[in-house]
C-alpha cells in the first residue's frame, strides 16, 4: 500500500484525535488527495531534529475539515492502524509518499485496580479538552493499552522514549514508563 506521508515532531496513534493546521501546497494536496480517494494517509512521528521519519506511523483519517481565521486550513484526524515504513519517495513538490505495510495493533486489556489512577488522570487532563473528549468512548478508558496510548500522545518525553513504546508489540512498555514518569 502507498500512502503520502504527513511527518510531524508529535505521535498519533490507532483511536486517538488530534487537529492539524495546513497551509503548505503539498499537504493541501495530501488532504485533497485523502479526501477524494478516502483511503487516508500517514502520519510519522520524526526524531528530535526532525531529520529522520520513524518506521512506524499510523494511517489516519479526515474526520472535519474547516476554513480557520487565517485562511488556512484546519483538519481534524483520527488514527486508525499502525503501520511500517518500507520505502519513502519524494515527489517534485516535496510530499513524501511511503510504501507501507500494516501492522496489528496493540491488543485491548481491561485495565487492572492499580491502574485505575492512570486512567482517572487522563480523563481529567481531558476534560480541560472538550474538543478531544468528544471524540472518546467512556469504554475506552477502561482498556489500559488504550490508556497507555493517548497517554504517549500527550506525555512531554523526548521522542525516543516514545517511539520505543510505539515500536512495542503492546502497552507493557508504555504502561511502565508511564509508572515511572506519573507518581
Amino acid at each position: 500500500m502507498k500512502l503520502p506521508l504527513f511527518p510531524l515532531p508529535i505521535c498519533l496513534l490507532p483511536e486517538g484525535y488530534t487537529q492539524l493546521r495546513i497551509f503548505e501546497p503539498r499537504y493541501k494536496r495530501l488532504v485533497a488527495e485523502s479526501l477524494k480517494t478516502g483511503q487516508g494517509f500517514g502520519l510519522c512521528m520524526t526524531t528530535e531534529d526532525g531529520k529522520t521519519i520513524q518506521p512506524i506511523g499510523t494511517l489516519v483519517h479526515i474526520i472535519d475539515f474547516e476554513t480557520l481565521a487565517d485562511g488556512t486550513l484546519g483538519i481534524s484526524i483520527q488514527g486508525s492502524q499502525r503501520f511500517k515504513l518500507n520505502h519513502i519517495e519524494i515527489e517534485s513538490d516535496g510530499l513524501k509518499r511511503g510504501d507501507i505495510t500494516l501492522i496489528d495493533n496493540w491488543p485491548a486489556v481491561p485495565i487492572a485496580t492499580d491502574e485505575r489512577y492512570l486512567s482517572q488522570m487522563l480523563q481529567n487532563i481531558l476534560k480541560e479538552y472538550p474538543q478531544h473528549l468528544q471524540h472518546y468512548q467512556a469504554e475506552q478508558f477502561e482498556d489500559i493499552a488504550w490508556v497507555c496510548q493517548r497517554w504517549l500522545e500527550i506525555l512531554p518525553v523526548h521522542a525516543a522514549e516514545k517511539y520505543t513504546c510505539i515500536n512495542s508489540q503492546d502497552h507493557t512498555m508504555a504502561r511502565n514508563l508511564l509508572r515511572a514518569v506519573i507518581k
